[in-house]
């Protein structure tokens, strides 16, 4: 099966319907309908199912209907026979051909109409004749304006194909008075798949209108454009690109306008509903969640307004069920709220808050009902977007924040601020950085110099993080000069500038902020705050060789208790203490125990609706999965946490913080340009924000891509600027930064052996003081490689089943293929051919099974550098013996494992290929090839 084409956004498991529609074709006669609303998009999947079709060799004839040619003699049928080939047309029956050239030629023309049937068997006999050569596909296009004499034929064609190599692919449009299918796919092949071609995700639409618009548009601001257009592209692109070029884009999410056409054609879709039901229609338009209820008491006890609501029911313009109403596309309820007068609009919602039951429902209404401040009801606003941040719905919260902004009183300055901080969180929350920082810097313009400012800006810095110079260091120091006695928040400040110190490699000076940061936390104040003090001291302490495993299991019981009392989700968008113990386990090389951590605060961010600050915690994950050479998971998570970063507006300043992931994914699955693209930016950006730490990750991705390659010298000069950033920071954990181990494999390549030497030495220091498997299997690598490279094969041959031993421990596959790879060139060196052969055959299958493209290559290569007869491809090797002999006797992967000094996913991966070259499906197969019979 061909693989789906990535170029369409977000229609993997459609795309996949399609190719395995064209698969099935080689079986006979099949048929697959596309369905769905008209700009769904199931124009876009027919055409890349006709593009795969022809890729594939497959013959395609096709026809797009419309809806103007319906009323037209075999117009489809036309567009169907326009391009055969002459072979398949010349040799047909006299009497057919002339049905066939009255149908297709002009219009007028003498003798007539054709005869049907003859024009049918013609048509039947043309497409029977092309399957002959090759596999066929119809295609047609809105079949639901298939004109009748082509339809016709069609059906008569169709019922009549028997095992000929026919596939049909069409699309047709369902609502809006369509009536279907004309064809009845269903009844005339047996073999047809319905598909239902849905609304595209959020995030994918928010991508689609990103690129299409050039606009960078907020995640809000998509989620409600998906919420307005029922997730339909061709709706959502058409209101995306009105609103950029009128440069109105929505009223704070309630009024949208979309281009004239389109409204033009909704409203008079409207204009046929009874007027007496236009001030229910209305209500359902202006209420989150309207009733029937609710409906009924706005049309009060008229009979007319009820046969109104009546008739638009059975019009299909709303919708009833377990007593909720609603329109049967959310772009009518939009149609109808922008058509009523402002006038109208404010006397309904003032309605409408004397019948609701929920506070935010019914703060929200009286706002929108009432013209100018209101003091009284700016403080009802300000507590229902509380509320609303509470139930994890930021994106409510921020909208009533701003109806509390507006509703304040000019004069109530600090009432103000305080709402425009409040709003600027909800704001971040929800994916829409650039406002919260809009708001933000207005309220820190506004504000006199002091605590309530020195808060303001320590928030500011907390919302700009990787912008180390100007987004974070430069307002915390201003915060901190003006921050008084006040406890908390200069704990939160001496935290941030904490992470500028370690993100600009200054180990000495983040300690001293972490202590500080620690002193101020004191039991009185916020646990949230308390929790990140503790956990950051932590983290440092961890770095520099002193973990205190105490300090942080404290920080973690005041993190639950923060988040038990709800304040971690006020202006919490630091690294939580979890993360940071995640940050911990991967660095030490427990990857499984860090995974488990990463995963759980993930879940945690998305129950607590902490939208933007997820990418953090999708960037850990991503890095742990390439450390594990998991690379495709490791390419998702990065793709995910880069897609947050562009929805919340924080391009320019976090991405290079994903880029390293990504382009460590794709130099891992050896896609070259991609990742040393991505890298190149990374480091640029990375510069640009003052982050030495993340300038010096990309490095590290281009050395290991250099590494990759073997270009040796590119590598070096790479490798050697990672080195020296954790060399300044002068940290005692070796993995902080995987990189030494390339740089000293480089040097080693390179002949420079003295400074591998050094190298090695102070690395080796590191991995003895704090016992990790991953740092004594890198160790023992570079030991091995010295060796082999002095001379002294004997050591090196030792050194690399060392560390081969190593990693198994570490469960790093990736890494022990490597060291594999090393102990095959060794082997190959000291003239043991076959040990050798089947060292590299084994890094070869364990390099191509982990997706790593570039090593696999270069270790197949160096195993047919070997002389002798190579080894046949249904061969066991000496280790895929001893598994095969020891699973025959019965025993499990996990005892396999013990007893070879293997992982369990290694004697997995083995059985895989075992089973493959021995042709058996079972253990019990095995055994019987094996000649014996499971012990148990």
């Amino acid at each position: 099966m061909n693989a789906p084409t990535s170029a369409i956004l977000g229609r993997d498991p459609e795309l996949s319907a399609v190719s395995h529609f064209l698969d099935r074709i080689g079986s006979g006669p099949c048929g697959l309908v596309l369905e769905g609303s008209a700009g769904i998009g199931k124009t876009t999947l027919w055409l890349a199912g006709i593009t795969e079709a022809a890729d594939r060799g497959y013959r395609v004839v096709k026809s797009r209907a419309a809806e103007s040619e319906a009323r037209l003699s075999y117009a489809a049928l036309g567009d169907l026979l326009g391009d055969v080939p002459d072979n398949a047309i010349g040799e047909m029956p006299a009497p057919l051909r002339r049905a066939l050239d009255a149908a297709l030629g002009p219009t007028e023309r003498p003798g007539g109409a054709p005869d049907p049937r003859a024009l049918s068997l013609a048509a039947g006999n043309v497409f029977r004749r092309i399957a002959e050569d090759q596999p066929l596909v119809i295609a047609i296009d809105d079949i639901q304006w298939l004109d009748r004499p082509s339809l016709r034929v069609l059906s008569f064609v169709l019922r009549r194909l028997a095992a000929e190599p026919i596939g049909v692919l069409v699309s047709v449009r369902l609502g809006s008075g369509s009536k279907g299918d004309p064809i009845d796919i269903d009844r005339v092949l047996v073999e047809t798949t319905h598909l239902t071609v849905g609304s595209l995700s959020v995030g994918v639409l928010g991508r689609i209108l990103r690129e299409r618009t050039s606009q960078p548009l907020s995640r809000p601001y998509v989620v409600r454009i998906h919420q307005v257009t029922d997730g339909n592209p061709l709706f959502a692109l058409e209101i995306a690109r009105a609103a950029v070029r009128d440069g109105t884009p929505a009223d704070r999410g309630r009024v949208w306008s979309g281009p004239d056409h389109l409204q033009n054609v909704l409203s008079a879709r409207l204009a046929a509903v009874p007027r007496s039901a236009h001030q229910p229609l209305l209500a359902v338009a202006a209420t989150s969640h309207p009733t029937w209820d609710l409906v009924q008491k706005i049309a009060g006890s008229s009979d007319r307004s009820l046969a109104g609501l009546a008739r638009a029911e059975a019009m299909g313009i709303i919708e009833r069920a377990d007593g909720r109403v609603r329109f049967s596309h959310p772009l009518l309820g939009s149609t109808i709220y922008l058509n009523a007068s402002a006038q109208e609009r404010r006397a309904l919602h003032v309605r409408l808050a004397a019948l609701v039951v929920d506070p935010e429902e019914r703060a929200r209404h009286l706002a929108l009902g009432t013209q100018g401040p209101d003091p009284d009801l700016a403080i009802a606003l300000d507590q229902a977007a509380r509320h609303a941040r509470m139930r994890g719905a930021p994106d409510a919260a921020a909208e009533l924040a701003d109806l509390a902004s507006e509703m304040t009183p000019s004069s109530d300055d600090e009432d103000l601020r305080r709402r425009q901080l409040g709003a600027a969180e909800y704001h971040f929350d929800a994916g829409d950085a650039p406002r919260a920082h809009r708001l933000l810097r207005d309220a820190i313009a506004s504000c006199p110099p002091g605590v309530e400012r020195a808060e303001m800006l320590y928030r500011l810095a907390s919302m700009s993080w990787m912008n180390l110079i100007d987004g974070v260091r430069a307002p915390s120091t201003q915060a901190l000069a003006e921050a008084g006695d006040d406890a908390g928040l200069r704990s939160g400040i001496h935290n941030a500038l904490t992470w500028v110190a370690f993100y600009l490699g200054d180990l000495g000076v983040a300690s001293r902020h972490a202590r500080e940061s620690a002193k101020w936390a004191s039991p009185a104040i916020d646990p949230a705050v308390r929790a990140d003090a503790l956990a950051t001291l932590s983290f440092i302490e961890f770095l520099r060789g002193r973990p205190d495993p105490a300090l942080m299991s404290e920080a973690i019981d005041l993190q639950d208790l923060s988040m038990a009392q709800s304040s971690w989700t006020e202006g919490a968008v630091y690294t939580t203490p979890r993360s940071i113990q995640g940050l911990e386990h991967m660095w030490s090389g427990r990857l499984t125990e860090a995974r488990a951590v990463f995963e759980h605060e993930l879940d945690e961010y998305e129950q607590h609706a902490m939208y933007t600050v997820r990418q953090e915690v999708l960037c850990y994950l991503a890095e742990l999965e390439c450390r594990a050479g998991r690379w495709q998971l490791a390419a998702g998570y990065a793709g995910e946490a880069m897609e947050i970063i562009e929805e919340s507006g924080q391009t320019a300043t976090q991405s290079h913080v994903v880029l390293f992931n990504q382009a460590w994914a794709a130099a891992g699955i050896g896609l070259v340009d991609d990742a040393r693209r991505m890298a190149t930016t990374g480091v640029r950006l990375a510069e640009e924000n003052g982050d030495r730490f993340n300038a010096a990750w990309n490095h590290a991705v281009l050395g290991f891509l250099g590494l990759s390659l073997q270009d040796f010298e590119a590598a070096r000069l790479h490798l050697e600027l990672a080195v020296r950033y954790l060399e300044r920071l002068n940290a005692i954990e070796p993995a902080i930064i995987p990189c030494v181990p390339d740089l000293i494999e480089v040097l080693v390549a390179l002949g420079r052996l003295e400074e591998a030497e050094r190298l090695i030495s102070r690395f080796e220091a590191q991995v003895v003081r704090r016992d990790r498997a991953w740092g004594s299997g890198a160790a023992a690598r570079g030991r091995a490689l010295i060796a082999s490279a002095a001379g002294d094969l004997a050591d090196a041959e030792s050194a690399a089943k060392r560390s081969l031993e190593y990693f198994e421990r570490a469960s790093q596959p990736f890494e022990s293929a490597r060291s594999l790879l090393v102990l095959g060139l060794i082997l190959r060196r000291a003239k043991q051919k076959r040990p050798a052969r089947e060292a590299l055959e084994r890094a070869h299958a364990m390099f191509a099974e982990l997706g790593a493209r570039l090593w696999a290559e270069r270790a197949l290569a160096e195993s047919k550098r070997i002389g002798g007869r190579p080894r046949s491809p249904f061969e066991l090797t000496e280790t895929e013996t001893s598994i095969a002999s020891l699973v025959a006797r019965g025993q499990t992967n996990q005892e396999v494992a013990s007893v070879l000094f293997i992982s369990a996913s290694t004697v997995q991966a083995s059985l895989k290929r075992i089973y493959q070259k021995l042709g058996v499906r079972s253990r019990t197969e095995l055994a019987a090839t094996m000649g014996r019979s499971p012990e148990r």
